[in-house]
């Protein structure tokens, strides 16, 4: 009787262990369930369709692992494996005590998971500790379903104050959600539900970085003998700390595009037989969702945000102080959409115009010093600059690679592309006049694919083949614009017999009008011409601010420099 009664104990102890051991997933707080808000049961149908390396690593089985040390070893056991980035709008700034974000991300494979680019977290480290017992924010992709999946380990919900992992949504839709629906939810910042890094390109404002001349936080660096260094930089916490091009080439960069090529696939029709692309008898597709993907073309989506590879020596928490002749160069993605153009950043092969005379731009430390206490610019409560001048939202990478993605298949023109891009020129970003263009994109169209590795651009033109074209310009018929309007000018564009040339002439003309106007030997002429570039520069960032969406992109007053609300004045 003992005996049996010892046993019976026994199993029901290895039966608790082993349930303790297999805990999955059992929550969600979705979009309609806003942070710190009710907590939902996980449905059996939810949870079937989860299936991205984070899920089937951790969550599927050990959701009750809330620690960071067993969550990265559920992840990838090898540490040397393993990436830490750090980012902050005031990471300039040693000052103590402090604390910034952390992006993880992991190499490599564990088992049949590839996790090399498919599961990142976010949590944060302080001045001592990178805490083992934290929040965090995580994502991981799903291949199969293409899509990227959200989750959240936080107390919300919970009535002991412990830590549990909800489901927060995938990126199914998102890009159609409103300002409203994002209001406490991962795709706040989102904007198309997949990852984001602002400053994706060099020089990396408020990223550690230390390549290529940009910023590097010395006081994270665990072999740095700097004074002011932080005692978290000399735990194990920091010693895979790496740099923000290793984030944006190895990581980013490829995860965007293959986000891309999802949402383009699934906006081509497909036979129900082999899943495969239809064509019809003449060898043309049909696009079923053309609002979504021509969006990217005329309306600002998203943004990344960019700035000159020379500093401004006037960061307010910044050190040295201002080198007056010292020069910094307007990023080019200022003044035109460069990569979509020329051919850029993150392989873009784009129109592939001419970049022998495009616009240039730069100025002085002293002149751009003036500029700020001219229109009493301030960097939070503090007069002064950001630590690498002129920092300005630009078209964001993931929109130009999708539009870029779309001429090399042939589901776009290089005549349609150049004919939008020549519309208000100058405004690459928050252009009205593109905007309103979109009432003319159909949904559905047909289109000829191209071969791979044909180059679109270099192929003859057939108006009679251009699909898209036609129906716009049949859309723009019907609507009668005025003849000095946007849509008046877009069609006379499209049907124009090369629009990728006259985008050419357009540019050649901006760049002389500028290089006359910036030009040193008339220094009034300079001078006026500086003041409304600056202003133009302010008038982005007020707009990125402005914009229901893109506005939670700013995490502190420490991102961008402003005046006071009442000034300046728009650009002209």
């Amino acid at each position: 009787m003992y005996r049996s009664f010892i046993l019976i104990a026994l199993a029901m102890v290895i039966y608790a262990q082993s349930a303790l051991a297999q805990s999955p997933l059992r929550f969600k707080q979705m979009r309609e369930i806003r942070d710190g808000g009710r907590v939902e049961a996980l449905s059996a149908s939810d949870f079937e369709l989860l299936g991205d390396p984070m899920f089937s690593l951790l969550l599927k089985k050990n959701a009750d692992k809330v620690r960071l040390s067993e969550i990265q070893n559920a992840i990838q056991p090898e540490a040397s494996k393993r990436h830490l980035f750090v980012v902050d709008e005031a990471i300039v700034s040693s000052t103590q005590p402090g604390g910034r974000r952390v992006v993880i991300a992991f190499e490599g494979t564990n088992g049949t998971e590839k996790v090399h680019g498919n599961v990142m977290l976010s949590v944060f480290l302080s001045n001592r500790e990178l805490a083992d017992l934290q929040d965090i924010e995580a994502w991981g992709w799903d291949n199969l379903l293409g899509r990227y999946n959200y989750y959240k380990l936080d107390a919300a919900g919970s009535r002991d104050g412990a830590r549990t992992w909800k489901f927060r949504g995938s990126s199914v839709g998102t890009e159609f959600m409103s300002a409203k629906e994002r209001v406490g939810t991962c795709m706040r910042c989102h904007v198309t539900g997949a990852p984001i890094m602002k400053e994706l390109f060099i020089p990396w404002n408020n990223w550690h970085a230390g390549v290529g001349g940009s910023f590097t936080a010395d006081y994270l660096v665990p072999s740095s003998t700097a004074a002011n260094k932080w005692p978290v930089a000399s735990t194990s916490a920091l010693e895979r700390l790496s740099t923000a091009d290793k984030l944006e080439v190895d990581f980013m960069v490829p995860a965007l595009r293959r986000f891309n090529e999802s949402r383009v696939n699934g906006s081509v029709l497909r036979t129900d037989a082999t899943g495969n692309r239809a064509a019809n008898n003449a060898g043309r597709m049909t696009v079923l969702a053309g609002r979504r993907l021509l969006r990217s073309l005329f309306e600002t989506v998203e943004v990344n945000l960019i700035s000159s590879r020379d500093t401004s020596g006037a960061h307010p928490l910044g050190t040295p102080g201002p080198t007056p002749a010292a020069k910094i160069r307007i990023p080019l993605s200022f003044f035109l959409n460069a990569d979509l153009m020329f051919g850029q950043r993150g392989a873009i092969r784009g129109l592939g115009i001419a970049a022998s005379e495009v616009p240039q731009g730069d100025l002085t430390q002293e002149e751009n010093n003036a500029l700020i206490a001219k229109f009493n610019v301030s960097l939070g409560n503090s007069r002064g600059d950001t630590h690498f001048a002129w920092f300005v939202p630009e078209v964001a990478f993931i929109d130009n690679q999708l539009v870029d993605l779309m001429i090399k298949q042939g589901i776009v023109s290089p005549q349609v592309v150049a004919a939008a891009m020549a519309i208000d020129l100058e405004k690459p970003v928050f252009s009205a006049k593109r905007a309103e263009l979109m009432k003319f994109v159909p949904d559905r169209f047909e289109f000829t694919p191209i071969p791979e590795g044909t180059d679109p651009v270099s192929m003859p033109r057939d108006p009679a083949k251009d699909e898209l074209a036609k129906a716009m310009i049949a859309a723009i018929d019907a609507a009668n614009p005025p003849a000095d309007s946007a849509a008046s000018e877009f069609r006379t564009l499209l049907k124009s017999s090369d629009a990728v040339s006259e985008l050419q002439q357009r540019v050649t003309a901006y760049a002389q009008r500028l290089n006359t106007e910036l030009d040193r030997p008339n220094p009034a002429r300079r001078q006026a011409e500086l003041e409304r570039l600056f202003k133009c520069a302010i008038d982005r960032r007020r707009l990125m601010l402005a914009h229901p969406i893109l506005k939670n992109l700013q995490e502190s007053r420490q991102l961008l420099a402003l005046p006071p609300s009442a000034q300046p004045a728009a650009c002209a």
